[in-house]
């Protein structure tokens, strides 16, 4: 059996699947109620949409190889942050900045560390802020705890994630396409701006 059969094998543990879904579930949950928190507090909720996932054996291997670490298990649930993973789509970065700094405020879970990708974005142009959270989890009378990443974005953050996701992951792509990517990048950039100033000027009237 090859490294990435047992790496599958492991992975696909019913065990192992129910554990990283129901710490998925309190990282929602708990957006959910600071959703309605910030409804509260301005009149309108701060959720566009909201979804999970998990990575897969292939993915979790490829990311493995490039990080230069052995292709196992044990070598993916611990040096990886982002194998288990839920992102909520805002309307604006200000709302992101807010979830930020709320999410860390309860007893349920850790904040290991946080990367701000908006105010550094990647080189590729890539923004999103990103929470990596430990959450203590009891399953069939073991506690162990589960990492999850929570990643926030703005509506165009995520339509130019997805874009860029479609074309980089081609082989071979030009440097024509990649600085394209990257000028669509700022554009989404000034366009969160505007948004954002019109969220701010809504409120005034």
């Amino acid at each position: 059996m090859d490294e990435l059969e047992k790496l599958r094998k492991h992975w696909e543990d019913d065990n192992f699947q129910r554990k990283h879904a129901l710490a998925r579930e309190i990282v929602v949950n708990r957006l959910r109620e600071l959703n309605r928190e910030y409804e509260e507090k301005t009149g309108q909720g701060f959720v566009r949409f909201i979804e999970t996932r998990m990575k897969t054996p292939e993915s979790i291997a490829e990311k493995l190889q490039r990080k230069d670490y052995d292709v196992d298990f044990d070598t993916a649930v611990t040096a990886l942050n982002d194998i288990s993973g839920v992102r909520c789509i805002c309307y604006s970065v200000k709302e992101i900045y807010w979830i930020a700094r709320q999410i860390g405020k309860t007893d349920t879970y850790t904040v290991v560390k946080a990367k701000d990708y908006i105010r550094k974005p990647k080189k590729n142009g890539y923004e999103s802020y990103h929470i990596v959270l430990d959450i203590p989890m009891s399953y069939k009378g073991k506690t162990t705890v589960v990492r999850v990443e929570l990643q926030l974005r703005t509506m165009i953050m995520d339509a130019w994630a997805g874009m860029d996701n479609r074309v980089s992951y081609k082989k071979g792509v030009p440097p024509e396409m990649e600085r394209r990517i990257e000028k669509y990048a700022r554009i989404g950039r000034r366009l969160d701006k505007l948004i954002q100033k019109t969220l701010d000027d809504s409120k005034t009237v």
